[in-house]
């Protein structure tokens, strides 16, 4: 499906007010716009309440069929965007907030404590927030009172630490089976960073493991644990995001564009593109650059 023009997936929008490292906006979408949200992607996490009309919100291949009064968690440095389900439209407000906003990283033990889990795109950890369960509808009422009181710095604070220790209870221990000392945390930053230099040349799943010193089964089951993807699932999308530039900063050939991203067969590259973006390489270049 093609998605509305933007210059990136990564939205370059400062989340923020003028004293805090958050954003509150509300957003009224009519049923001709589509998609009903573009797909991108930022650091920060974020909260989305639907106030009118269904959304259908897909986050990485996970889709979430949101309704009135119902929520979802976004972790950070997950794509993310949203389809119309109803005829009429929907609105929506949206919490982003970075982490920092909760601990920043010289609060060594609560930060790789609190905020650890969700990093480095997790998406087991994204969460459909429902009226049904009480500790879901807690959360639906905090964030509803951060609407009310978005320019209240101390209020949004305090109910951003009541969402957070009912998300860590309920949802982040019993979803995280990473170990998150700051030994571990640095050994899968090391390898997300090998990969991230070296996406264009073939890296065996031997190379990585070796980084780590660790044999290849548990490099596999840590790495998911880490980041909610395989190695090779991690190392394909990365190369799919880097393409997605390639196609609407150059007028460099698709072909060419594959193998600059480290895909030896056109043909795979075309089924990992449409599979990660929903569009073929061709139309997200036609679409997203304004040609017809």
């Amino acid at each position: 499906m093609p998605f509305t023009s933007h210059s990136s997936l990564y939205e370059n929008i400062k989340h923020q007010t003028n004293t805090a490292p958050y954003l509150v906006h509300y957003t009224e979408i009519d049923a001709h716009t589509n998609p009903a949200l573009y797909m991108h992607w930022h650091n920060e996490m974020e909260f989305l309440v639907i106030t009118k009309g269904k959304l259908l919100l897909h986050i990485e291949d996970r889709g979430f069929l949101l309704q009135e009064n119902e929520a979802v968690f976004i972790p950070p440095g997950l794509l993310h965007m949203g389809e119309h389900a109803s005829a009429d439209g929907c609105c929506f407000y949206a919490f982003v907030f970075s982490p920092d906003f909760l601990f920043n990283g010289f609060e060594t033990v609560k930060f790789n404590k609190y905020i650890q889990p969700v990093l480095h795109n997790k998406i087991d950890l994204a969460l459909h927030l429902t009226p049904d369960s009480f500790w879901h509808q807690a959360i639906i009422d905090y964030l509803q009172q951060i609407f009310a009181a978005e320019q209240e710095e101390l209020a949004v604070r305090g109910l951003t630490y009541l969402i957070w220790d009912a998300l860590y209870k309920n949802h982040l221990l019993s979803g995280s089976t990473v170990d998150t000392t700051i030994a571990q945390n640095e050994r899968f930053n090391g390898v997300i960073a090998y990969i991230q230099e070296h996406y264009q040349e073939y890296i065996a799943l031997g190379q990585m493991a070796e980084l780590i010193h660790l044999s290849e089964g548990q490099f596999c089951r840590l790495f998911k644990s880490f980041t909610g993807m395989s190695p090779n699932q991690y190392l394909i999308r990365y190369r799919i995001l880097q393409s997605c530039q390639l196609l609407l900063n150059t007028d460099t050939s698709i072909t060419e564009i594959a193998l600059s991203c480290g895909f030896n067969n056109i043909s795979y590259f075309n089924r990992a593109f449409l599979k990660i973006m929903n569009t073929t390489p061709g139309d997200y270049r036609r679409f997203n650059r304004g040609v017809l």
